[in-house]
């Protein structure tokens, strides 16, 4: 390809050049003798005129002298008539369009090398070349340490081989992890989705995909990368890195109860480490001392809401990655203004009884109409499951403070009857005022 630039660039030079000498080597003859005929005619016709005038006057009794003015007149014409040829004097500096045309050459490949990407495109080139020996030393040599310019030129090499092949799932993962690595993190989440459109069963690209959800830090994305966590660990029930994950939103929650559970029910597969196990041991531990701190209780003391057996908090854990999960499509009719700033609350309630939320999603508001997921993962309080309950209806909120109390002002939407398992979407349009 370098090559093909070069050969290009030449090609362009030259016919610039051509261009450019052929004002030099073009012969421009001036017809200087037609121009002196010409002249001579215009003079000898204005004679005539001039003589025609004179008779003119002479009838009119206008003349005193007309042959002297007639003699001056063929004086006036001989002096005006040139019969001679002029010679066209030539130039001798031929070779004046030297400068210009080494100018034009060396002046076009100067600007290029200052300010072109031939820098760029030969590291490139270069790069290329060393991608083979690169991908070996990273994958194959595990007591080489690569630097930081060998992972950026790993990715440069990799990122054209997606242009060539944009079908390797298993590229974009590494494409997302070498982005991660340089914390480029929308580079990194816009590669693990396309890996993630290619291959949505594979593990990793799942877990990837997870963490840079997490990452994110909206309540949207949280939402979504516990929805992906869920699913995969119904598939693989023994996958410790979900596992690890899913504890972890938890406790960034501060829902140490459900951290908790998912950390013991980690401790109960057979292929933990020693390692592994000391850390997960030090999580609960740290974990319970939360809890006694939020509920003044002595860490000794069993914690409320949790499963008392080891068995129990298996059956807990795994009954909330097993529980339904109410996807909520949710928009606005044309009457209802929009705030500028606000928030959608979307909650669960019974069809009949008590009307306390069972569970409940805020969201930032933003561009509507938008979506998000509801289930045992946001109830309000322990023990009050969405999942018990046979029917429910949710409802969607658009608020200016954020306040889960009704308030003046705010605008509501309710689904209809839910049942429990529902697969189908739930649609919500926010149409009345409250």
């Amino acid at each position: 390809m370098l090559l093909q630039f070069w050969l290009g660039a030449i090609l362009l030079l030259t016919i610039a050049s051509v261009i450019f000498l052929v004002p030099f080597f073009v012969s421009k003859k001036a017809p200087q003798k037609n121009n002196n005929d010409n002249r001579n005619l215009l003079n000898r016709a204005l004679y005539d005129v001039r003589l025609a005038e004179l008779e003119n006057d002479e009838q009119q009794g206008l003349l005193i002298d007309k042959e002297k003015i007639i003699v001056e007149l063929q004086h006036n014409l001989l002096d005006d008539i040139n019969d001679k040829n002029i010679t066209p004097s030539k130039n001798n500096s031929k070779f004046i369009w030297l400068p210009g045309l080494f100018l034009l050459i060396f002046g076009s490949i100067a600007i290029y090398w200052s300010v072109g990407a031939y820098q760029e495109v030969n590291h490139w080139q270069n790069t290329l070349q060393r991608y083979p020996t690169l991908q070996a030393k990273l994958f194959n040599d595990f007591d080489v340490q690569p630097s930081e310019q060998d992972l950026r030129d790993i990715m440069l090499g990799l990122r054209t081989q997606l242009e060539i092949d944009p079908s390797d799932a298993d590229g974009w993962l590494l494409y997302s992890r070498l982005g991660m690595v340089f914390k480029d993190a929308t580079l990194a989440l816009n590669a693990v989705k396309k890996a993630y459109s290619l291959d949505p069963t594979s593990v990793d690209i799942v877990l990837v995909y997870a963490q840079l959800k997490m990452q994110k830090g909206d309540e949207y994305s949280q939402q979504q990368a516990q929805l992906m966590l869920k699913k995969l660990l119904v598939n693989h029930p023994k996958e410790l890195e979900a596992w690890s994950m899913y504890a972890f939103m938890a406790l960034e929650k501060q829902d140490y109860v459900t951290a908790i559970a998912r950390w013991q029910k980690m401790l109960t597969f057979e292929n933990i480490s020693v390692k592994q196990s000391n850390i997960l041991i030090d999580s609960i531990s740290y974990a319970k001392k939360q809890l006694a701190v939020e509920t003044n209780q002595p860490i000794s003391k069993p914690i409320l809401s949790m499963a008392s057996t080891e068995k129990e908090q298996q059956n807990t854990a795994l009954d909330e990655i097993s529980t339904p999960i109410y996807k909520v499509h949710i928009s606005v009719a044309d009457n209802v203004p929009i705030p500028d700033a606000g928030f959608i609350i979307v909650y669960a309630q019974r069809v009949s009884g008590p009307k306390m939320p069972l569970a409940a999603v805020k969201l930032v508001l933003g561009e509507l109409p938008l979506s998000t997921t509801i289930s045992d993962a946001n109830v309000m309080m322990q023990g009050m499951k969405l999942s018990d309950h046979s029917e429910f209806v949710i409802k969607a909120r658009l608020s200016k403070s954020g306040d889960v109390m009704n308030k003046k002002g705010d605008w509501e939407g309710v689904s209809s009857v839910i049942k429990s398992g529902q697969q189908a979407t739930v649609n919500i349009v926010i149409t009345d005022a409250l």
